[in-house]
């Protein structure tokens, strides 16, 4: 499976918008817990300097650089993160 492009608004972003937080780490969590429900092993998923440091930090990978895998203990991770704090929400 393939991240492509995940993006924030930039109004967030630069910090004149309302305060929205969690969107991006729940589509991502969301992602690798339809991976597993359809027996996808690895999310391949690409980065931009901008975009990096934030996966670095969801996924627990320092160095992420253009590109970044999802997949083995960081998948299942992934999985629970999504199903302990989004899913019990909806």
């Amino acid at each position: 499976m393939v991240l492509e492009f995940l993006s924030a608004h930039p109004a967030i972003v630069g910090g004149t918008g309302p305060k929205i937080c969690g969107i991006g780490k729940g589509l991502v969590y969301g992602l690798a817990q339809f991976a597993g429900k359809v027996g996808v092993p690895m999310i391949w998923g690409e980065a931009t300097a901008n975009s990096a440091p934030f996966y670095s930090r969801i996924l627990g990978q320092p160095g992420v650089l253009d590109h970044f895998f999802i997949r083995g203990e960081t998948l299942a991770r992934c999985r629970r993160e999504f199903r302990d704090n989004f899913l019990a929400q909806a």
